[in-house]
């Protein structure tokens, strides 16, 4: 029988070394509510889930787009989320604007990791953002893909954050500057 690690590994991703911090921050938040937007294959949103701390809701199509390609992914992640037995997972299908029409719950950690031009990530921002505790963290992930638009609206955000480089970026943004600092000196980021 595979262990939890093996499962992830066998996961085809773009986020691979963020796994340390996101067990880091779930459990240093200890989050009631975390939002994975854009799930792809689930690796992040497993991620998210492996500590058992709160609940995560991976929202997405689930078909791919024009940057990530186009796929029928439902049916992988929710077998995937079998042999990893996270209960503490639940997937969304349906378009970030129209779930958000809906949402209801306070957000402690939200993901933006969708379609990746500045006007879809700024949109994402625009729309989730108001659903994040003051002390809450949002992630964006590709802020290191130069051809993307997720570092271009990551520097505009007027807000203390951080960035990790590897696995093609991972920009940290939190009203709460004590956080951001903390990562920065647990991870050693530039400041």
């Amino acid at each position: 029988m595979k262990t939890q690690l093996e499962i992830l590994k066998s996961i085809p991703t773009g986020w691979t070394d963020h796994i340390t911090f996101a067990q880091w921050i779930v459990n240093k938040k200890q989050p009631k509510v975390i939002v994975d937007l854009g799930v792809d294959f689930g690796y992040s949103t497993f991620c998210f889930a492996l500590s058992k701390i709160g609940k995560v809701y991976g929202i997405d199509t689930f078909e791919g787009d024009s940057m990530a390609g186009i796929k029928n992914s439902f049916d992988y992640v929710k077998q995937k989320r079998k042999e990893l037995n996270m209960n503490n997972i639940t997937f969304i299908k349906g378009y970030f604007g129209l779930v958000a029409k809906q949402w209801k719950k306070p957000i402690d950690i939200l993901h933006i990791d969708g379609f990746h031009t500045y006007n879809a990530v700024k949109n994402d921002y625009d729309t989730w953002s108001k659903f994040v505790k003051d002390d809450g963290v949002i992630l964006f992930h590709d802020t290191c893909v130069p051809h993307y638009g997720v570092r271009e609206f990551f520097d505009e955000i007027p807000l203390p954050k951080t960035n990790f480089t590897c696995s093609h970026g991972l920009g940290v943004v939190s009203k709460n500057s004590n956080i951001i600092e903390e990562i920065q000196e647990t991870f050693q980021l530039d400041k």
